[in-house]
């Protein structure tokens, strides 16, 4: 990190309390919108507190409870002469795109036939 001179710092944070000083003043009005939008739509503070409105659809994985099958390690499906590996899941490995590039055919991979 380079050493910046007292000068320099103490220029970077009058630029920075000036931002602070803007973005404060801007918040003001903003707040007042939202307001004068919620009074005209008739939802109040409590209303928002209260989860009235949720987003639609899936609903959430509690306690970060994970799937049945997740974490399970899958079968290889493909491997090539060097050892080189592939579950047929995901993005096609550089390895296989490479040989298929070069006129290799996918099954010629393939673990059991």
């Amino acid at each position: 990190m380079p050493k910046l001179s007292v000068i320099a710092l103490k220029a970077r944070i009058a630029q920075l309390q000036k931002q602070l000083t803007t973005a404060q003043n801007n918040k003001v009005p903003a707040i007042k919108k939202v307001m004068a939008l919620m009074k005209k739509l008739g939802v109040s503070l409590a209303d928002l507190s209260a989860g009235k409105f949720q987003r639609k659809g899936r609903p959430r994985r509690k306690g970060g409870k994970r799937g049945p099958r997740r974490g399970r390690k899958v079968a290889i499906k493909y491997r090539d002469q060097k050892g080189n590996t592939w579950s047929g899941r995901g993005k096609t490995p550089r390895w296989l795109a490479a040989a298929e590039k070069a006129g290799a055919k996918r099954d010629q991979f393939l673990t059991k036939k």
